[in-house]
């Protein structure tokens, strides 16, 4: 797919770990009250600017109808591309908690509307009883394939103290796959591997692609690598007998190098598909 650069004040083209979520992004707002123990916004440089425990409006946006108009305007300056790549909600908050979600559903339906596939990961499972986005699910003309839900699930509820379970996630997920969405899971980070393989078991009659990506910011030797190797491949092989895809993140793929040679990794990996739902081909 030939490259699209967009640098706009609500979408915008993805680089590094966050392209293997979604070629354009989107965000409204910084800040999440969750308090992932783990989360990347919370440490380094970023952390000052995204990593706050509240939900705001982006400084680069007056109010909220200034952003749904900046939405607009650059989602329609990018029409033809966008209907390619689709748009990534949201990299720098949750954007289906109380206070995004309205300003997600806007651009979730502006974006249906006009042919765009989207994709939104979160960790609340509040917003499926939530009327105006329940009312808008169950309208008959949504293009339920172009809607894609995804959550994140680690098992862990204790390094996420102020989200919704994992098990209530998984609940909502049910519930989105059964109206005929599409949906996905992030196993990442994988905090430990007895909890990844949970939720993947718990999650695999509704689930329809997942991502597996490794703890970021951890010292080398977090991950044993026996163990390391051996969960990957039989969290690999345990999706795909399901019937499900599954994407291994980079930083999954560089520890199963670690683990393996190449024969078996490539074994492994030939049964995954990559970034863009596609089989995996090996690199050359």
């Amino acid at each position: 797919m030939e490259e699209l650069i967009i640098n706009g004040k609500a979408i915008y083209t993805t680089k590094g770990a966050a392209r293997e979520y979604g070629r354009i992004g989107c965000n409204f707002y910084t800040g999440c009250p969750h308090n992932c123990t783990y989360c990347y916004l919370k440490r380094g440089a970023p952390s000052k600017q995204l990593g706050g425990n509240e939900a705001v409006l982006k400084k680069c946006f007056k109010d909220e109808e200034d952003a749904r108009q900046v939405f607009i305007r650059e989602t329609l300056k990018h029409l033809d591309r966008l209907r390619q790549t689709g748009i990534f909600f949201s990299f720098t908050t949750d954007p289906l908690i109380p206070e995004t979600r309205d300003l997600t559903k806007f651009a979730a339906v502006f974006a249906n509307h006009h042919g765009i596939p989207v994709k939104i990961l979160t960790k609340d499972a509040g917003f499926i009883n939530y009327s105006a986005v329940v009312d808008y699910l169950s309208a008959p003309d949504v293009e339920r394939d172009d809607i894609t839900f995804g959550f994140t699930l680690t098992g862990r509820d204790d390094m996420e103290p102020n989200a919704w379970s994992n098990r209530d996630r998984i609940i909502a997920m049910r519930r989105l796959h059964n109206m005929g969405f599409p949906t996905f899971a992030s196993i990442e980070p994988v905090i430990d591997w007895q909890h990844a393989r949970m939720v993947v078991t718990l999650s695999l009659d509704c689930c329809d692609h997942y991502k597996i990506g490794l703890r970021s910011g951890v010292k080398k030797d977090y991950y044993d690598l026996v163990a390391g190797g051996m969960n990957i491949r039989e969290l690999t092989q345990l999706i795909v007998k399901a019937g499900r895809t599954v994407y291994l993140k980079e930083s999954t793929r560089a520890l199963l190098r670690r683990c393996f040679k190449e024969e078996e990794c490539e074994r492994i990996l030939a049964l995954t598909v990559d970034m863009d739902g596609q089989l995996y081909r090996k690199e050359v």
